[in-house]
């Protein structure tokens, strides 16, 4: 699946994007996404508990979120495994400050704090009985959708593909568990899960469109930094010059909106019956998240 192809497969790679971007903007506009965001506005200010509580919590959230982003910045060096581009070999950098924001994890990371700082926002504009602009009410809805599948791929691939890749090479990974790794990996699905709980949101299914476009997004950041910028992949499968890369582009917005899909599921199942529904979103958020490495490579 990882083999390069003989022949030069980047065009083929960049023309998956554009069709990827294509039939995004032409779903976008035939399932009238926004206007459906629009009808599902009032299930994003309601819950079963007093406003001023969720408000408290969805600002917390906010400020847990920026304090790892300010930290993520501010520590002096980061250590990353990549694939160089040139080589084609990987290697391990130590990115500093903006350079440690070249992964999809960060990414993840910004998303849930953008989400946040907006629920926030309405939050206290609803208390103070504020008017509330309807496009931050509608990118409300966009950005938790986006937030939703990006959260629970980023955990499950760390929890179950990337730490026990670093175990069976036996290569010390504590720096996975400092305190904004610790936010991007787990408590970023976890705020996501508990805010569904809380708010008991009422998505659709359509909206899993937007973690195609995220994927999108990231692919296309993803290649002219590796050409043009640091001069490296930060996941191995997203070098466009693999065999099999078109379809590995296609798997990464695919697998984002599945997981979205997912959890359009237990919301659904919430809606339906609040103490079932909230156990099934508690254990599927146990079963990705990981707290401390394995024993053994703390001893090493």
């Amino acid at each position: 699946m990882f083999e390069y192809s003989e022949s030069e497969t980047s065009t083929r790679s960049l023309a998956t994007l554009v069709i990827i971007g294509i039939l995004s903007a032409t779903f976008i506009y035939q399932w009238d996404i926004f206007a459906l965001a629009e009808e599902i506005l009032p299930t994003f200010q309601t819950s079963w508990l007093p406003l001023e509580v969720v408000a408290i919590w969805r600002f917390g959230c906010f400020l847990v979120g920026s304090s790892a982003i300010v930290y993520m910045f501010r520590m002096e060096t980061g250590v990353m495994p990549v694939l160089e581009h040139e080589s084609r070999n990987e290697i391990v950098v130590h990115p500093i400050g903006i350079e440690k924001f070249v992964t999809f994890s960060s990414w993840n990371l910004i998303l849930n704090t953008v989400y946040f700082s907006i629920a926030s926002l309405i939050s206290v504009s609803l208390l103070i009985e504020s008017d509330i602009p309807r496009w931050l009410e509608i990118v409300q809805v966009t950005v938790f959708s986006t937030a939703l599948g990006s959260a629970f791929i980023t955990s499950t691939i760390v929890r179950h593909v990337i730490l026990p890749g670093e175990v069976r090479i036996r290569r010390k990974h504590d720096h996975q568990f400092l305190f904004h790794n610790q936010i991007m990996h787990n408590f970023a699905a976890i705020f996501i899960a508990i805010e569904i709980i809380v708010i008991r949101p009422e998505l659709q299914p359509h909206f899993a469109i937007f973690g195609l476009i995220l994927g999108l997004l990231y692919a296309l950041f993803a290649y002219p930094f590796a050409y043009f910028g640091g001069g490296y992949y930060v996941y191995s499968f997203i070098d466009p010059r693999l065999r099999l890369a078109p379809l590995l582009l296609v798997g990464l917005g695919g697998a984002i909106s599945l997981f979205y899909l997912g959890m359009w599921l237990v919301t659904i199942l919430i809606s339906s019956n609040q103490v079932v529904g909230s156990i099934v979103a508690i254990i599927w958020v146990s079963l990705i998240v990981q707290f401390r490495s394995e024993k053994f490579e703390a001893e090493q």
